[in-house]
């Protein structure tokens, strides 16, 4: 692996609300990786850390509506999967595993040996795979981060997937993953697909010892929600549901997942007071 470089610059500023200040925007780094950049952001210092993963077709910038309102010294961590945003096309065959092991090296570079990673989606999924992976990953936010891929097609009425966003962000959305899977080759692109199709976190779930926090937005919730979307019955696991909001949480309720990262955090903070500290790798 090769050292992270500069990639460029965002407007970096405070905003004031309260008695607590919010950085807006950090500085974009890359690392070189095997199949080539991996571009990601990293700002703060207040453990633990959190990663932020984003879903299919989405990118860093997804999750500035969310980071904008985290403490400014709370050390967060935000990349872009392979293909996606400003981090390289991969030109050879990946799988949902591959991308585990993404943030795996990223996480040893940076020295983390406790993190909280936050995932949307896609990036839910693979948070529960890095998770299944290494010890040292201390809570998971998951937010509509599937435990399969057919649970998230059968356990809502229709209608519900844009939520209360606007037809123009819509828009944008759709207009951006389009523009990231027309990056791929066809034929790598279905491979990797077929490895998301074939993911399934449920034992891992059954099994998790750190905490966990699902969450869903409410609209198009049914009586056979919650038992479609196969989350098995664990201690460590708890769910919270955002009403009128469809699957783009980030977008649609920042303020409510800032909430709710900032709860599982402090849960972190209360289980560490009475722990010893993890020394484990993230592979």
């Amino acid at each position: 692996m090769g050292q992270p470089r500069g990639y460029g610059i965002w407007h970096r500023k405070v905003v004031f609300l309260g008695a607590i200040s919010y950085w807006t925007h950090t500085t974009m780094v890359t690392m070189t990786m095997p199949w080539g950049e991996m571009a990601y952001h990293d700002f703060g210092s207040r453990i633990p850390p959190l990663l932020f993963l984003h879903g299919t077709g989405c990118d860093t910038s997804d999750w500035m509506p969310v980071t904008e309102r985290l403490p400014c010294n709370q050390r967060f961590i935000t990349l872009d999967f392979r293909g996606h945003g400003q981090s390289s096309v991969p030109t050879q065959p990946f799988t949902l595993g591959s991308l585990a092991e993404d943030v795996g090296h990223l996480a040893n570079h940076l020295g983390f040996h406790e993190l909280v990673i936050v995932g949307h989606s896609l990036g839910g999924m693979v948070a529960m795979e890095v998770a299944r992976r290494s010890s040292s990953v201390v809570g998971l936010v998951l937010l509509e981060g599937w435990s399969s891929l057919s649970s998230a097609g059968s356990a809502f009425d229709a209608g519900r997937f844009y939520g209360s966003l606007s037809q123009t962000t819509i828009t944008q959305i759709q207009r951006k993953a389009e523009a990231t899977r027309s990056r791929f080759q066809a034929e790598i692109w279905h491979g990797f697909w077929e490895s998301v199709k074939n993911f399934d976190a449920y034992a891992y779930l059954q099994h998790a010892r750190i905490p966990i926090l699902e969450v869903f937005g409410g609209m198009g919730r049914n009586d056979l929600t919650e038992e479609k979307l196969r989350i098995p019955s664990n201690p460590h696991i708890r769910w919270a549901w955002v009403p009128n909001a469809g699957h783009y949480l980030p977008h649609e309720c920042p303020v409510e997942v800032a909430k709710v990262i900032n709860n599982l955090r402090m849960c972190w903070v209360s289980l560490r007071s009475t722990q010893p500290t993890g020394t484990g790798s993230v592979s």
